[in-house]
């Protein structure tokens, strides 16, 4: 009998979960005037995590030497390879390591799950303001550059250069700039070629700038690598070959299941060097309660697909309601412009209590260890999985039904609380001190045209609220 189908109906919660450091890293704390003012930037992958020890040993050391070589003339760093092979991890490791040996570095995460993410309009700003942290010379010739009155008719080019590329030249001093995840920057408008080429075409005029670049190996993107002069274009088969990382990595996580153990090689099989498909595979083996069951479902098939879908069946209940309000908050998590908690997606679902349930169930491919901890996909190609309808099958998700539940849940939070006091209605993320109130404005703007009168003390007022994809 599969899992779900021996659940009951009641799904359960979040409360007394505890954090595990290896799957939801923790989330640098701000203040809640920070939140109010600004959401968390995502731009910084704080959700990944390090390399287990002893794994991609030998694409660290490459790295490591890279970055200290002055000989070498590519000053950037290329590694490409499929999804969900650990590019990011490799990412997050290098950029802490070098963090705490003081070094001037920045990473910028690309991610198609933020509209920050996803695009480059944020990119030059995010990096400069990094750099700023960490060397007080840099923020004044950043703030300076800032306060021109045209700051916002420059291009990206000149934005690159004027925060990012003058600001290093002037200081003369050693910097890493980390771009992870390249193919994820959306391409539509250009921005993409036009930051890969920025990247190619400025690092001479900013020698000891050295920048290692993360991706999927796109046809654009991999051209880039191997034809740009200064650009060292490596992946982990040839940095890595046959190293065994993903065995270590799954007999690591299941050394508490001494039951298994004989059969981990049929575990190992199926990852196929896979870091994502282990992860997954071990977080359900870990939780479920028919282990020999969830093994001959793991080997019936190796696509990652086929693992998506068995996870989302093995972790909740079978009942048609159930799936119902995992559609709908799947429909939310992906329609966020950016990542929301429990608490502030649980006050504009269409029915409260089903947040909380339904992320508990998914967490082998959701990111949040508490109520209010932004929810983050486990990985890129979940989105894809989700939002591609032949893929998905009864899992397809469509984010313009969330963008309406999310406008739609704004609309009611605002009809109550402008029936206190209209001017309430101007600061609708802080609505209370309490951060599960706390909604951003602009859900408000993502419902299908329609216009919602809220009568008030002293007269009526119209909203209009228009779609957005």
């Amino acid at each position: 009998m599969e899992q779900g189908s021996s659940q009951s109906n009641q799904l359960p919660s979040l409360q007394g979960l505890s954090s595990r450091s290896d799957l939801h890293p923790s989330i640098t704390p701000v203040t809640a005037q920070e939140k109010r003012i600004k959401p968390p930037s995502s731009a910084s992958g704080n959700q990944h995590g390090m390399c287990l020890a002893g794994t991609r040993e030998r694409t660290l050391a490459d790295i490591r030497r890279w970055s200290v070589d002055e000989s070498n003339a590519k000053q950037i760093y290329c590694l490409l390879d499929v999804a969900g092979s650990g590019k990011s991890t490799v990412a997050k490791h290098v950029a802490e390591e070098w963090e705490r040996q003081g070094r001037l570095v920045a990473r910028f995460f690309f991610s198609r799950d933020t509209a920050e993410t996803m695009s480059t309009s944020s990119f030059c700003s995010t990096v400069a303001d990094t750099f700023a942290t960490r060397d007080p010379n840099f923020k004044t010739l950043v703030d300076r550059f800032k306060q021109r009155p045209d700051l916002r008719l420059l291009s990206f080019e000149q934005l690159f250069s004027g925060l990012i590329t003058e600001p290093l030249r002037a200081l003369n001093r050693p910097a890493i700039l980390i771009i992870d995840a390249l193919d994820e920057c959306n391409n539509e408008y250009g921005g993409r070629d036009e930051l890969l080429n920025i990247l190619g075409n400025q690092r001479s005029s900013i020698p000891l700038l050295r920048m290692l670049a993360t991706g999927r190996p796109e046809r654009d993107i991999k051209d880039w690598a191997m034809r740009k002069s200064g650009v060292g274009y490596m992946d982990f088969m040839r940095l890595e070959g046959n190293s065994g990382d993903v065995q270590r990595y799954i007999k690591h996580r299941l050394q508490g299941l001494p039951n298994i153990q004989e059969h981990l090689y049929s575990v190992i099989r199926q990852a196929e060097g896979l870091f994502i498909w282990a992860r997954i595979a071990c977080d359900l083996l870990l939780q479920t309660l028919d282990t020999n069951g969830l093994l001959e479902r793991l080997g019936e098939e190796a696509s990652l697909d086929y693992l998506y879908k068995l996870a989302l069946k093995q972790s909740m209940p079978g009942d048609n309601v159930s799936h119902t309000a995992m559609i709908t908050v799947l429909q939310m998590i992906l329609a966020a412009r950016v990542p929301l908690s429990i608490a502030q997606l649980d006050k504009l679902a269409p029915k409260q209590g089903i947040v909380e349930p339904v992320v508990t169930c998914l967490s082998s491919l959701l990111l949040c260890s508490s109520r209010r901890d932004p929810i983050r996909l486990l990985h890129a190609t979940l989105r894809e999985f989700l939002t591609t309808q032949s893929r998905a099958g009864d899992y397809y998700i469509q984010p313009r039904l969330g963008h309406y539940r999310l406008a739609s849940g704004c609309i009611r939070i605002i009809g109550h609380q402008s029936k206190q006091d209209l001017s309430d209605l101007l600061y609708l993320d802080s609505l209370s001190a309490r951060e599960d109130n706390r909604v951003p404005m602009r859900y408000l703007l993502t419902v299908y045209s329609v216009f919602l009168t809220i009568p008030q003390h002293h007269g009526y007022i119209t909203v209009q609220c228009r779609a957005e994809s």
